[in-house]
């Protein structure tokens, strides 16, 4: 059951977002990559929620968000940080983490069907084929940016007596 509602949220908050995002000069690619790079986390922190795991999954989604900007302030002017349309700070993709944070979430906790799994992982990369047909990211900062989701939504860190436990979460 909560697949099916879960896809629906999931819907529901494309639906949302692409009424909020604004038009990209009739560039309906780039638009989708920017409506689904809110729309699969959203999704996966609407499930959170309904699962009462809200928080442990924001605080993951807010930790790659740091990394992303911490990478990218901290590689500077590094060949590896420049996107192809001359500008910096584009490693890893930021659209791209966001995208896969939220697929691999709702992979793991929503949706139970392996055809539901496909579409999300699905559409997050279309979230970084849209950044790389936007030249705003080449291929191997989109890889690195799915890497940091999906690595973000795996790792496990718990707080015990005084310790921090990191493990990872390798199911898929």
């Amino acid at each position: 059951m909560i697949g099916k509602w879960a896809m629906s949220q999931f819907a529901a908050a494309v639906m949302v977002c692409s009424l909020v995002t604004p038009a990209q000069a009739g560039d309906s690619f780039r638009k989708a990559g920017d409506v689904l790079q809110i729309a699969l986390p959203v999704a996966a922190m609407v499930c959170a929620a309904r699962k009462h795991n809200l928080a442990p999954a924001a605080w993951r989604f807010v930790g790659q968000e740091v990394a992303v900007e911490v990478s990218k302030h901290a590689l500077g002017n590094a060949s590896i940080n420049q996107r192809p349309n001359g500008n910096s700070y584009g490693f890893p993709s930021g659209h791209t983490a966001a995208a896969f944070y939220g697929a691999s979430y709702l992979s793991r906790q929503c949706l139970h069907s392996s055809g539901g799994k496909i579409l999300a992982f699905g559409l997050a990369t279309v979230v970084g084929a849209s950044r790389v047909h936007a030249n705003s990211h080449t291929v191997g900062q989109v890889i690195a940016g799915a890497l940091v989701g999906v690595a973000f939504d795996r790792v496990k860190v718990t707080f015990e007596d005084k310790r921090v436990h990191v493990g990872v979460r390798y199911e898929f």
